[in-house]
């Protein structure tokens, strides 16, 4: 019997259920009818929906509108018109510093062709011409001729093509010369990230911008003038620099062993070899910082230890230095003083610089917290490492010991050995490959090598053995490695290859002069844009210090 009573109350219920169902169907076919009847009647839209549908006191649908948007209008902000394309170009230029691709300026070169005039007797005329466009692929990753049919034609003179892609022209010769006073020579050298000048730090604490136009009426942000050599490099800046041509230029007690130029080129930051870094703007030549002792020394009397490098941050609001004192350290520029200390190293720091390192085999996610992409600085020292730091918390996070060999052919890899014997003296970050580096020991090879530690590339002089390597530097596009040996040549590699395509035999000489036969190159400098290179050597055995610039 129960059985049965439930089967009859759950019959039931479904019967309910299905009544119920077909009655709000019905309700609904019924509606919609009738609203589909107004729609067709031409009734007024308002009609069709209830009372204060779209807000109290029966407001409109354009008023409720207007209302909502005002409301939201408080805090969502209003961006500007062009703002997208802002935002991409801040991201290009953010990815040419960090080496995603090299930052390639496009521009027309005026080629200047000399032909016979039939008026005059036999004088020559002279025809401009424009040279194809440069542009930079970055789909694929390359520069293009752009708008040349006839590539012979159309052939710019400071450069060859190959495939349709344009292969830098390899300096031959010393076009200029910079020349300081008698006992004064160059210790650190460094080119405007424009391209328009150059600045020279010297023996004697005076900083100097040279690179004088000697056309008037030129477009200064074209780079025409450039590669018309309209800049004479020879010359002090004074056009524009007002403070140099009323003979206040930016000087430091001491010597000027380092210096390193903003992202932006508005800021100048020289180190001492009393160990203190100023900052100074470019524009007029003021002091807008003045860190002392940087590397060490506490008393009015003490010196601090020299500084033998520095770099900007990024964002510009730090500086990286590296000393004599083994170091490594970071100093903001809004409380002017030490923020992290890198320490590790058992010998000089004869390098340091910023990188971006991506989320792979260097460094874990909980090292990067979670980040896709973080800071790092690299440092080079006179102990022969490579190290790589976690820029947040100063902590070591991979050291590199290139396989440097001695001129007897020997491995060193011991601590008992001297250390100036296994010194890397330069590391230069490239974009191309991503996530390498160029590593130059005192010793007779050099190395391309992976930020996780393997030698990607060597470089060895096959003419001649036994010789160090002194200093170098890279094209901008990453196709040329310019290394000075102690033989007094300038040996070029090719980046990819690793082969020698040229030995530039007489460059020591022509950036101390002939009669300093025994002085060695101790930097060498690459134009941000076009086929220059400058050569000098802080000797002290030098009458006067020596800067040549080879075109």
């Amino acid at each position: 019997d129960l059985k049965d009573n439930n089967l009859q109350l759950n019959a039931n219920s479904n019967e309910q259920n299905l009544g119920m169902m077909s009655s709000r169907s019905g309700d609904v076919e019924r509606r919609v009818t009738a609203l589909s009847a107004l729609r067709s009647s031409g009734a007024d839209a308002s009609l069709l929906l209830p009372t204060n549908y779209y807000g109290p006191s029966n407001q409109t649908q354009q008023k409720r509108r207007h209302f909502i948007s005002k409301l939201l209008s408080r805090h969502v902000p209003d961006a500007p018109s062009g703002r997208l394309s802002s935002l991409l170009q801040q991201s290009v230029k953010w990815q040419c510093h960090t080496g995603a691709f090299p930052a390639v300026q496009k521009l027309f070169q005026d080629l200047v062709e000399n032909e016979n005039d039939d008026d005059g007797g036999g004088k020559k005329k002279k025809k401009k011409r424009k040279s194809p466009e440069q542009k930079f692929d970055l789909v694929l990753g390359n520069v293009d001729l752009v708008g040349s049919s006839d590539n012979k034609k159309h052939k710019r003179k400071s450069s060859s093509t190959k495939d349709g892609v344009i292969v830098e022209r390899i300096p031959s010769r010393a076009k200029q010369t910079i020349r300081l006073g008698k006992k004064s020579y160059i210790e650190s050298a460094i080119f405007l990230p424009d391209g328009s000048g150059l600045i020279t730090g010297s023996s004697d604490g005076f900083i100097e911008v040279w690179g004088e136009r000697t056309r008037s009426g030129d477009n200064e942000s074209s780079l025409n003038s450039l590669l018309q050599n309209d800049i004479d490099f020879e010359k002090l800046r004074t056009s524009d620099l007002q403070y140099q041509k009323n003979d206040e230029l930016m000087m430091q007690d001491s010597s000027i062993l380092a210096m390193g130029i903003s992202h932006d080129g508005t800021m100048l930051a020289s180190a001492s070899s009393y160990g203190d870094v100023c900052v100074w703007k470019i524009a007029d030549g003021r002091l807008l910082r003045k860190l002392e002792r940087t590397h060490g020394g506490s008393g009015s009397n003490d010196r601090g230890c020299a500084v033998t490098c520095i770099q900007f941050s990024p964002d510009g609001s730090k500086v990286l230095t590296g000393g004599h004192d083994s170091t490594c350290r970071e100093h903001g520029l809004l409380s002017s003083k030490m923020i992290k200390e890198f320490r590790g190293h058992k010998s000089y720091i004869n390098c340091c610089s910023y990188v971006v390192l991506p989320n792979s085999s260097i460094v874990t996610r909980s090292e990067s917290n979670g980040e896709r992409n973080f800071l790092a600085v690299v440092t080079a020292s006179a102990d022969g490492s490579v190290m790589i730091w976690n820029c947040r918390s100063a902590e070591p996070l991979r050291e590199i010991i290139p396989p440097i060999s001695t001129s007897s052919n020997r491995s060193i890899h011991d601590t008992e050995s001297i250390f100036s014997n296994r010194s890397i003296h330069t590391v230069i970050h490239l974009h191309s490959p991503p996530n390498t580096m160029i590593v130059v020991p005192r010793s007779d090879r050099a190395f391309m090598m992976s930020l996780s530690g393997s030698i990607l590339q060597t470089y060895v002089r096959d003419d001649v053995q036994d010789t160090e390597l002194l200093a170098a530097t890279v094209s901008p596009s990453n196709q040329w490695l310019y290394i000075s040996a102690n033989d007094g040549k300038c040996i070029v590699f090719d980046l990819n290859s690793g082969k020698v395509e040229k030995i530039l035999t007489s460059f020591t000489q022509e950036c101390v002069g002939k009669s300093n036969t025994n002085c060695e190159i101790s930097g060498i400098l690459h134009h941000p844009h076009f086929s220059f290179i400058g050569g000098y050597s802080n000797d002290k055995s030098q009458k006067r210090g020596m800067l040549s610039i080879w075109k």
